[in-house]
């Protein structure tokens, strides 16, 4: 393939979006967008780093600000009966997700995008493009099944108080065994997100537990799953079908980090490297997963740390290696967090759980 292309892609959430709105503005491909719902309907929290996301935005020439919600000073970490853990945040807020997709398909059509809404579209009906991007999410609509996935049912309320809320800044719960936990994340004055997502499927017990205890008016339901098995573990992230490319980002390819289940960023993380791979209208897959692997290093790490907890097999021994080199690594990357980067924290999440 060289110079102008034909590009689907499959699926308009954060991955998908920022794709159509960078190849439709500054290549000359034939873009075209799909997704099976008529409008953008964000189905989980909607927390990140405001500095990265600032930076994401910026060929966009949005102003990320304009889109911000809240802005934490501080993540709670209760355990059940053993105390607390403050982490201090690092610019680190809940934003107006579906806005920021509306304005970047907005941007994808003044480009000269076409974009499909409102109806699932089938491979089949894709064979005449040269790339072809599964971004269907936890779906994986286009590619392959994984073998062994994870993936974990999530359940979560947008919640309005009468009163003050019961917690003042982002709070997690860790369930016991780290199988998941509960989340409080503010969305303004008296609203938040309410939610939980847990390997056992005891979400539901949880989140409900949490409403009966502080109370709210449920304003809107919201459940999806999440894919926890991270990028690295959801091969193969990229395929030929006779002369056609088909290839996977955001959480179809599994970039969510495995500790909190936060998917945003690293998905638009994913995107900016696609966009960049396919913006001279080649695609060296070799490349693009090379530099997928460079930019999530730290998923691996954590996730073999997680699976160690769930088996009954986690210590401080035989995990700091590489906790100790996840953390050094992210250190340096702190404000893509949005939160204060300590190994202390991560072992005493370990520890009280």
């Amino acid at each position: 393939m060289v110079g102008s292309i034909r590009v689907a892609v499959v699926g308009l959430g954060v991955a998908g979006s920022y794709l159509v709105a960078r190849l439709s503005r500054e290549t000359k491909h034939e873009v075209h967008g799909f997704d099976m719902l008529p409008c953008p309907d964000s189905k989980c929290a909607w927390g990140g780093s405001k500095h990265e996301l600032s930076r994401i935005l910026k060929p966009f020439d949005m102003d990320f600000e304009e889109y911000i919600l809240y802005e934490g000073r501080k993540l709670h970490v209760l355990f059940d009966g053993k105390g607390e853990r403050t982490i201090p945040t690092v610019g680190l807020v809940t934003f107006d997700k579906n806005r920021v997709e509306e304005k970047l398909v907005q941007l994808a059509v003044e480009g000269g995008a076409k974009i499909t809404r409102g109806r699932k579209v089938a491979l089949e009906e894709l064979s005449n493009f040269d790339v072809i991007v599964d971004a269907s999410g936890v779906y994986r609509s286009i590619l392959p099944r994984i073998s062994d996935d994870i993936i974990f049912p999530n359940l979560e309320y947008r919640v309005e108080y009468d009163r003050q809320p019961p917690y003042d800044d982002f709070t997690v719960i860790p369930y016991p065994g780290l199988t998941g936990y509960t989340w409080f994340f503010p969305l303004g004055p008296r609203v938040a997100h309410v939610g939980g997502g847990d390997k056992l499927h005891r979400q539901k017990e949880y989140v409900e537990e949490f409403m009966l205890k502080h109370g709210g008016r449920k304003l809107k339901t919201i459940a999806r799953p999440i894919r926890l098995l991270p990028f690295g573990r959801t091969q193969p992230v990229s395929i030929k079908k006779g002369d056609t490319h088909i290839v996977g980002v955001g959480e179809a390819i599994g970039t969510v980090f495995p500790l909190l289940g936060e998917g945003i960023i690293p998905s638009f993380q994913s995107a900016e490297i696609l966009f960049e791979c396919l913006s001279n209208g080649t695609l060296d897959k070799d490349v693009y997963t090379s530099r997928l692997k460079g930019k999530f290093f730290y998923f691996e790490p954590i996730y073999k740390a997680i699976l160690a907890k769930w088996q009954g097999k986690w210590s401080p021994t035989r995990t700091l290696p590489s906790l100790l080199y996840a953390y050094l690594k992210s250190k340096r990357i702190e404000q893509r967090f949005g939160i204060k980067v300590r190994i202390t924290d991560f072992l005493e999440i370990f520890r009280n759980t």
